[in-house]
């Protein structure tokens, strides 16, 4: 993770974010985080995607 996506992560665990994995991205890496059943993801800059694009292995 980078450190942006680390302080943002950090203020999110107190509304109740998990974090999934890092997936290595040409862009960057993309930290995936769920809270409760709803997906999330962090850019490499440290921006919340409440609506990523990504596929899950076994969906």
């Amino acid at each position: 993770m980078t450190a942006e996506q680390k302080m943002s992560f950090y203020r999110l665990q107190a509304w109740g974010f998990r974090l999934l994995f890092v997936r290595n991205m040409p862009r960057g890496p993309l930290a995936v985080i769920a809270q409760d059943q709803e997906l999330a993801a962090l850019t490499a800059d440290g921006e919340l995607d409440t609506n990523p694009q990504i596929v899950l292995r076994g969906q």
